[in-house]
């Protein structure tokens, strides 16, 4: 699991760091990092909570690293969200950019 490294190392944690965070060996890390081993369904979600990281994303079905959970949105922002969405890919990338804008 190539991503799992990233994220750990972006992270700036050691190994050995994560693997107390996690309750596990850092020989139970290193293996999942060199796909000697595969995580279970919990430490998968343990690992991705741990890495500010999606489980989608650690197994490599998304390039989306975000955590961004419906239960973290507003009213308003899950409105804005909901009609950005049905939106051209066109408009949703001048909103984008605009919003983008914003942040100068």
């Amino acid at each position: 699991m190539e991503r799992l490294k990233k994220l750990r190392e972006a992270k700036g944690l050691t190994q050995l760091r994560l693997a107390m965070e996690l309750n596990v060996s850092q020989e139970t890390i290193s293996g999942y990092e060199i796909g000697k081993a595969v995580p279970p369904a919990e430490m998968l979600v343990k690992l991705a909570d741990a890495l500010d990281s999606s489980v989608d994303y650690i197994l490599g079905r998304t390039d989306i690293k975000s955590t961004l959970r419906a239960s973290e949105l507003n009213e308003q922002e899950a409105e804005m969200l909901s009609i950005l969405r049905k939106q051209p890919a066109d408009k949703r990338t001048f909103v984008f950019d605009m919003i983008k804008g914003l942040e100068k």
